[in-house]
């Protein structure tokens, strides 16, 4: 769940001229220029949709990231990773998990997922919607790989993004529409570290 709402991060930066490239190359390009920035700041709506099992759920979530470092707040909760330590705190149960982020599985950062779509995947242009507005579908070649295909919502002028939409093996579909998209800001230096005395009343669960 967690690394479907990490997948928001990955996708949100397309600075580049669309004609006479293929979607594949577009795509690619978004990756290289995402590592770019600095730091960024997203806002966004969030839907979780099953229709076989009934389901339809939607919420806000915003966060930041920084390389490896983030932190991201949804569902009663708040992130935060600094890169090698993850603590989530539960605001209903009033508590902290802390663990160690696990590198075998790319430091479990959220370029790491998106970095694997870059390097097998296939990617294609859909229809165009409504003059610059077009559709990019994007699959991967990984047979054991949970999300199967993304379809992404831009202008091809402005090249921004409208919204994303990634679909799972267990016919899931999470949907993201982008609100606010900012980077580059001057954050705090211990931006991305937990601070205990901002949770006095939480308990603390050292999972390390």
């Amino acid at each position: 769940m967690k690394k479907h709402i990490l997948l928001i991060f990955s996708l949100l930066a397309l600075a580049f001229n669309v004609k006479a490239q293929s979607a594949e190359t577009v795509f690619k390009n978004a990756v290289a220029k995402l590592q770019e920035y600095n730091n960024i700041e997203i806002e966004f709506d969030y839907s979780m949709i099953n229709t076989e099992a009934g389901i339809f759920e939607t919420m806000e979530g915003n966060g930041f990231i920084k390389g490896e470092a983030y932190k991201l707040r949804i569902m009663g909760q708040e992130i935060i990773c600094d890169g090698d330590t993850k603590w989530v705190y539960n605001a209903d149960a009033e508590e902290v998990m802390i663990s160690t982020v696990d590198q075998s599985e790319g430091g479990g950062t959220p370029l790491s997922i998106i970095e694997s779509y870059n390097d097998n995947i296939t990617a294609r242009f859909m229809n165009e919607t409504d003059g610059n507005i077009r559709l990019i579908e994007v699959k991967t070649l990984i047979k054991d790989d949970n999300i199967t295909k993304l379809i992404v919502l831009l202008d091809t002028q402005s090249l921004e993004i409208k919204d994303i939409h990634a679909f799972d093996r267990d016919k899931n579909e999470f949907v993201y529409e982008i609100k606010k998209f900012v980077t580059n800001q001057k954050l705090p230096a211990d931006f991305f570290t937990f601070k205990e005395s901002d949770y006095p009343n939480a308990e603390i669960i050292d999972m390390r």
